[in-house]
């Protein structure tokens, strides 16, 4: 049976519904090597992931499979734009002693955030594994503490990605303008 991604969201939204529980503010403001306050869940919580714990399994490994094949695309084609647009457009410009400072700044913004991204990236998949190892079964609230880490990790993966649209966004502007004052003198 094959699930589609937005079929998946909505059984691990359910999963976060049926579980019910508020982590302390003070979880959403960790630290980088700071742990997360112990989750005490309700007895109706704990039924609810032991119930479902074969169903949320099998999501999170569709998850996994199909985020691994994102990070694949994503990263390629970032690795594309970078490699095969930005740079020799760059280095085309500065030969050509033409001022795209701006231009500069984006790609080594593009090329940090790429490997920003990547390493986030991993430290998410590698939580997402510990997660898929834990017997939700037998232990309920370590699976629900993982769970939570996951989330928090591939927020900083989602991040990374929106700040390299962003990025990229930022150096079409600055071509657009580098190419309006190219027009300008041949004028």
């Amino acid at each position: 049976m094959k699930i589609n991604r937005y079929c998946l969201y909505y059984i691990i939204l359910l999963l976060i519904c049926l579980v019910g529980v508020v982590l302390p503010a003070r979880a959403l403001d960790l630290q980088e090597g700071e742990e997360a306050a112990k989750v005490t869940l309700s007895k109706t919580q704990e039924a609810a992931i032991v119930d479902h714990c074969a169903t949320m399994k099998e999501s999170l490994k569709t998850v996994q499979k199909s985020d691994a094949r994102a990070r694949v695309y994503l990263g390629g084609r970032y690795e594309t734009i970078l490699n095969k647009y930005i740079t020799p457009l760059n280095v085309r410009l500065v030969e050509n002693s033409l001022s795209t400072t701006s231009l500069i700044e984006s790609q080594n913004t593009l090329a940090s955030s790429k490997a920003k991204f990547a390493n986030d990236y991993v430290d998410y998949q590698q939580k997402l594994e510990e997660l898929v190892a834990v017997d939700c079964k037998n232990n309920p609230t370590e699976f629900y503490e993982k769970l939570d880490g996951v989330r928090q990790k591939r927020k900083k993966v989602e991040q990374d990605v929106q700040k390299m649209r962003r990025v990229l966004a930022e150096y079409v502007d600055s071509v657009g303008k580098v190419k309006e004052k190219l027009n300008a003198k041949t004028k």
